[in-house]
């Protein structure tokens, strides 16, 4: 479900790095604009990382790691489970339980509930993890960041050297990563089922 949050957030943030890089191999030119486009590699690089945490937190169902662990140990590490034959109405009880315990054949209120915890979790990324918290205030920076990039291109500009291309193109990926970024976290959130 976040495979499209994730295209923008890494389709937008690798060039911006690939410019710096490009820029510091040129060696020459203003050092203002090698400071601004190697800053914004940097800020990149932590929206590319943030990109991932969080959508592996979303998509990621902590319980699954508790029923690994709890099956393993009540299996004693064996790697198939113990299942046993059965004849008749045991039988039928027997496969109406395992439906329900898969999932399947379950009603729409469950599938709903399940929603719900995926939702559960949004909130919980967004609202209680630490990490997030950190990265919504770089991200507030990073957008102080892309509005300074405009006087950065300007001085870049008056130095000569070519890096006011470079900065303009970074500041074109920054300012799409900031809306469709924005747009497709909204779209991967609502997708979640």
């Amino acid at each position: 479900p976040f495979c499209l949050y994730l295209t923008v957030a890494l389709g937008l943030n690798i060039p911006p790095v690939i410019f710096a890089g490009q820029a510091l191999a040129n060696n020459g030119g203003c050092n203002v604009a090698l400071n601004w486009l190697a800053i914004n590699a940097f800020l990149c690089v932590v929206n590319m990382a943030a990109a991932m945490y969080i959508s592996g937190k979303v998509v990621h169902d902590p319980n699954d790691d508790d029923d690994d662990d709890d099956d393993a140990k009540k299996n004693n590490n064996v790697e198939a489970p113990y299942i046993e034959a059965t004849v008749g109405s045991k039988a039928k009880e027997l496969e109406q339980s395992r439906k329900t315990k898969f999932g399947l054949g379950s009603s729409i209120f469950e599938n709903r509930v399940k929603s719900m915890s995926r939702f559960g979790r949004v909130r919980e990324v967004l609202c209680y993890d630490p990490i997030v918290a950190v990265y919504i205030v770089i991200g507030i920076f990073y957008i102080i960041w892309q509005s300074m990039g405009f006087g950065r291109m300007n001085e870049a500009a008056n130095c000569g050297g070519g890096e006011e291309d470079l900065i303009s193109r970074a500041l074109m990926c920054g300012f799409l990563f900031i809306s469709l970024g924005a747009t497709a976290f909204g779209c991967s959130v609502c997708c979640l089922h």
